[in-house]
């Protein structure tokens, strides 16, 4: 397949971070998008302006290289593991440092905040990952049980357990409570260096220096699959944030972008001059992130499907089951978008079909929210985030009421008052009224108001005024009146 080159920062191309004098070790995506964290053998972290590629801040401390690299859920958090034996929490505004973990006995090669950024995860040389409390720095926990150095280690989704991978040729799933080992996932035949968590929990992948990443059942340890690109070591592996892509860097200054339902080689990343020791996504999975031994990291979008959808032209409530949905794509490798299918539940698709603007579509029975969801397919296989758009259904005519006058018998001049009260019980609202003098000419529809001035016709005698109401699916009220006699005065 061709590679694409990852070329120097322009609009819309790619940004090389430059400025470390060493290898850079570890790198990551602000969970904003805005900002890119490095970690180098040069002893410091590094943060960038993510669209110009130019300095924020160093975050100097550590006395050996920084081989972690991690921000907290919002990004107002940077922590990094270091070869000093230490793992570091700092303030991502200021750069100042809030706490130093030490209690590993060798290296920290991993270090990672739990989801909700309450806890830290070490993994060291010293065989062992250690949880911490982030904002105390104590130790809540030590993991121990491989035979070799913890390289990589991962939370969960869910931050109920934690991933190790060792050089022990293999990678451990624990619980983060109690410690206890749930699955271990043998196969590879070399140190795993990285590992992994799907954004759902239920898979686990691994990268190790036999050359492969290999994606396993996270509750039982089972192997699905291989992914096998090249003979060489692969350090880093991460998961897009919608679960289909997967990433794995190598010795061969690549890194590999892969279709994690069927295990293709979707394409190769070019572009450094070194190893790539690191991978990540950014959480929109739009932009991929490598660090290399070429002292650089490279920030480059891919072409990832693109969508959306629009039921009935934006309206907020139908009446009707019978919808039009609106549908644009973009994006995409080879070819571009290819297929799209489509879900009521989320659960149940319609086979793949063919790419339409405009689709009729039924909605699923009985009154309330309904929300339809697309997903559309490249030519090589990959999938796009789900879109969706949601509609009020809703069938039921509204109710209402017209008084004249608070209900008196006769007036003795044409200006009255109208008393209008209205409901639509659980549809979407009434959102206008109009009046009548006869039955067949109308005022127009008006916002609805519970009293409002109106003039009769002339003439003394019985005068009827009738009322209607509209609701915002397009319901028709049924015609309700109320009489007055105009009276000499």
């Amino acid at each position: 397949m061709a590679a694409i080159l990852l070329v120097a920062s322009t609009a819309g191309a790619a940004v090389t971070f430059t400025g470390h004098t060493d290898a850079v070790l570890a790198a990551k995506v602000s969970p904003d998008g805005t900002k890119v964290l490095t970690g180098s053998a040069d002893n410091t972290a590094k943060l960038w302006n993510a669209s110009t590629g130019a300095l924020i801040r160093t975050f100097t401390g550590h006395t050996y290289w920084v081989s972690a690299v991690d921000f907290n859920a919002d990004g107002t958090k940077v922590l990094t593991g270091s070869d000093d034996g230490t793992a570091k929490l700092w303030n991502a505004n200021t750069g100042g440092l809030d706490h130093t973990f030490s209690g590993h006995a060798y290296n920290v090669k991993s270090a990672v905040f739990s989801p909700d950024g309450t806890k830290v995860l070490t993994g060291s040389d010293d065989k062992t990952a250690k949880l911490w409390d982030a904002s105390t720095g104590m130790v809540l926990k030590t993991f121990s049980g491989h035979t070799d150095s913890v390289n990589g280690v991962a939370f969960s989704p869910d931050g109920t357990k934690v991933l190790t991978g060792s050089a022990d040729k293999t990678a451990r799933l624990w619980n983060a409570s109690t410690g206890a080992v749930l699955a271990t996932f043998n196969g590879h035949d070399s140190y795993v260096r990285s590992v992994a968590f799907s954004p759902d929990g239920t898979k686990v992948l691994t990268g190790a220096a036999d050359g492969t990443a290999k994606l396993w059942t996270a509750s039982s340890g089972m192997l699905i699959r291989t992914f096998a690109g090249a003979a060489f070591q692969v350090y880093g592996v991460a998961f897009s944030s919608d679960g289909y892509r997967a990433l794995s860097s190598l010795g061969d200054h690549t890194a590999d972008l892969w279709n994690v339902s069927n295990g293709t080689l979707v394409q190769t990343l070019t572009g450094h001059t070194d190893q790539v020791n690191s991978v990540a996504f950014s959480k929109d999975g739009t932009q991929v992130l490598t660090g290399s031994g070429d002292h650089t990291a490279i920030l480059q979008a891919i072409p990832v499907p693109r969508g959306a959808i629009v039921i009935n032209g934006n309206s907020s409530a139908t009446n009707s089951a019978s919808a039009t949905l609106s549908l644009t794509w973009s994006g995409g490798w080879g070819t571009g978008v290819t297929r799209m299918r489509l879900s009521d539940d989320g659960s149940t698709w319609t086979a793949w079909q063919t790419l339409a603007a405009s689709l009729p579509h039924t909605l699923l029975p009985g009154d309330g929210y309904k929300t339809v969801r697309v997903q559309f397919l490249d030519q090589q296989n990959n999938y796009s985030a789900i879109y969706s758009d949601y509609i009020r259904l809703d069938t039921q005519a509204p109710t209402g009421s017209i008084i004249i006058n608070a209900g008196a018998a006769t007036t003795k001049t044409q200006a009255v008052t109208l008393g209008l009260a209205w409901n639509d019980g659980t549809g979407s609202g009434v959102s206008r009224v109009r009046f009548s003098d006869n039955g067949s000419t109308w005022t127009g529809w008006e916002l609805p108001k519970a009293t409002r001035a109106y003039t009769l016709p002339a003439g003394l005698g019985y005068h009827t005024v009738r009322a209607q109401y509209l609701d915002a699916a397009g319901n028709y009220s049924p015609v309700y009146s109320d009489y007055i006699k105009l009276v000499a005065p």
